[in-house]
């Protein structure tokens, strides 16, 4: 019983020994002040050594964590074993000069045990020139507005102004889209904002961009940089359509003009036209429709536009040419008042009847007919026959005066006057006076007259010719 009771006690102070010995984490590292710098990343090896015997997994954590970050989070520990942890210190060019204070914590994940110690970091600024924001209008656009970039920048130094050089990058996918470059002098103790306009154009595609304000000195070493992003929203279906149209006396002429107002490409589509039916025989187009359709008295015209880039204008003309059918129907307007005109005018019509020999007679008829409305004052009729035939002085109508010359002989006959739609016939005979081997044409009549209004007026018949006699 005692020798169980011994055994049993023995156990327990091992037990108990091993635990106070598993208590045993120890963190190593410098006791003194690290001096680290702004805008550089700073390397804090620290060792943690197990000093117990047993295995173990242990978590690592630093607070405050604003900006040193460990190379791992957690890690295998062996008994007795030795790791070497990084610290990785970046302090930004804002950070506050002065000694901070970080505490460094392991911590067991299968025993109770944790162990903690403080870190001291010296921070010195790299430079007393930085970039204290980005500021942007807003943080989405569409095509057409305008980008302003200004970066704020702070000069902490008390006495010295600090000449730089700002550069502004804008990115898309890692490309250059633009850039500007500012030479700039800050004031002690002063801040100064910049300015540059970008404007969002349809070529530039949409999603999110970068913008990368760099800060350099007289030496073109970095003294800071600061990154931000905006977006360029997506606009498709934007095909806006301009329609101009000119016209001369008779015709138009059509310029349609399609562009693509969105920052995506279309894919192909159809434009149409639709007009009436009557205008299709005048419709001339540059670039022939490639279909065509008829529907309810209307005519539709459809073009395939092989897609359109962002940007991208396509012009569609035509033309309606209506000078044609205007000067037909002038032609013929022309017409029609001239057949009804003559509807209405007197006329002279001079006829024959015989034929043409030696010592036979022909006898020449001159019909006078008012087609009008109103009555003909002061009528003559004059006739001429060539030398080569002469008149027989008997007349079955009226006789004419009768006047002989070198070249034939003139029937001249008066009529006071013609009422609407009479008719008069004047007679006369000729008799050949030689042989005549061919036929004989006789030169027109002329009738002369006067309107109503006193106005003197002239009509003519035409010509006859007499066919000779056949023996």
């Amino acid at each position: 019983m005692k020798k169980i009771m011994f055994i049993f006690f023995l156990f327990i102070f091992f037990l108990l020994l091993n635990f106070v010995y598993a208590q045993d984490i120890e963190i190593i590292c410098p006791d003194k002040p690290v001096t680290v710098y702004t805008n550089k990343i700073n390397a804090l090896d620290l060792l943690i050594k197990n000093d117990r015997n047993v295995n173990d997994v242990v978590y690592f954590s630093i607070w405050p964590t604003q900006w040193i970050n460990l190379n791992e989070s957690w890690s295998h520990l062996g008994a007795g074993e030795t790791i070497s942890l990084t610290l990785n210190i970046n302090p930004p060019f804002d950070a506050e000069e002065g000694t901070g204070i970080f505490t460094i914590t392991v911590k067991s994940v299968d025993y109770n045990v944790t162990a903690s110690k403080q870190i001291y970091l010296l921070v010195k600024r790299s430079s007393p020139i930085f970039l204290t924001d980005i500021k942007l209008n807003k943080q989405s656009f569409k095509p057409y507005e305008t980008l302003i970039i200004q970066p704020v920048l702070t000069n902490i130094d008390r006495k010295e102004i600090i000449d730089v050089f700002v550069t502004t990058k804008i990115l898309k996918d890692d490309l250059l889209i633009q850039k500007f470059d500012d030479s700039v002098s800050v004031d002690p103790l002063k801040t100064k904002t910049l300015s540059n306009n970008f404007d969002i154009k349809l070529t530039h595609k949409p999603g999110d961009y970068k913008i990368v304000v760099s800060v350099k000195d007289n030496l073109n070493k970095l003294l800071d940089e600061k990154t931000t992003t905006f977006k360029i929203e997506a606009i498709h279906n934007r095909i806006i359509e301009e329609k101009e149209t000119k016209r001369d006396l008779f015709d138009s002429f059509v310029t349609i003009k399609l562009t693509n107002n969105g920052n995506l490409p279309e894919p192909d589509f159809n434009f149409s036209v639709t007009l009436p039916l009557i205008s299709k025989s005048f419709f001339y187009p540059k670039i022939e429709p490639n279909f065509q359709e008829e529907k309810n008295d209307r005519v539709i015209y459809k073009w395939l536009i092989h897609g359109l880039n962002p940007g991208e204008t396509i012009t569609i003309n035509y033309e309606l040419r209506f000078t044609s059918i205007v000067v037909i129907s002038c032609i013929l307007i022309i017409v029609v008042i001239w057949i009804v005109w003559s509807s209405f005018q007197p006329k002279l019509m001079k006829k024959y009847m015989g034929f043409l020999a030696k010592d036979e007679e022909v006898t020449i008829s001159l019909h006078v007919k008012n087609k009008g409305r109103r009555v003909l004052d002061n009528v003559t009729v004059k006739d001429f026959i060539p030398a080569i035939a002469t008149v027989i002085k008997e007349f079955d109508t009226i006789t004419p005066t009768i006047s002989r010359k070198t070249t034939g002989t003139e029937l001249t006959w008066q009529v006071k006057n013609i009422r609407p739609k009479e008719e008069r016939v004047l007679t006369y005979k000729i008799r050949p006076v030689i042989e005549i081997l061919g036929d004989l044409k006789l030169p027109k009549a002329h009738l002369l007259y006067e309107t109503g209004k006193g106005k003197e007026k002239k009509t003519l018949s035409k010509t006859i010719t007499i066919m000779r006699k056949v023996k």
